[in-house]
């Protein structure tokens, strides 16, 4: 894993954007953001390699954060991912046929230690979207260099 990771947020309101861009950056990881689907591709390909963690709200005009995630797990099949949505639950993470469970997906609003310790715990799984159960996240960072 790189020094600070680097996440690319995609969500289409842009105050959520700047509310998770400076909790992330606060906590010492880059932070690269779009605002849709079509933007969030071309940030991802003009930075090949160097996102670690893509967090995308599932319901994005045009284009949903889910179909998002199966294009760009094809252009980088170790890419992590953790899901946001105000609207839809995780179950429908699943109903796309993508293996997450509720560890790859936030409920808006959340809090800032729930938004970092999410993060965290993906950052540190072994694969893209390898899931503990329900319940079992670890907030401890010490294992992530953020620095």
């Amino acid at each position: 894993m790189n020094n600070a990771a680097t996440v690319l947020v995609v969500d289409d309101e842009a105050t959520d954007i700047a509310s998770i861009r400076s909790a992330l950056e606060m906590a010492g990881f880059c932070v690269v953001d779009a605002n849709s689907y079509d933007v969030a591709v071309r940030v991802f390909d003009a930075l090949p390699g160097a996102v670690d963690l893509l967090l995308t709200d599932i319901s994005l005009p045009r284009q949903n954060g889910i179909e998002l995630v199966k294009v760009l797990l094809r252009r980088k099949p170790d890419l992590k991912v953790l899901f946001i949505s105000g609207h839809v639950g995780a179950e429908v993470i699943r109903f796309y046929g993508l293996p997450a469970t509720d560890r790859h997906f936030l409920r808006k609003p959340f809090s800032t230690e729930d938004l970092i310790c999410g993060v965290e715990e993906i950052l540190k799984s072994a694969d893209p979207l390898d899931c503990l159960a329900p319940g079992e996240r670890n907030c401890e960072s010490d294992d992530i260099d953020r620095t």
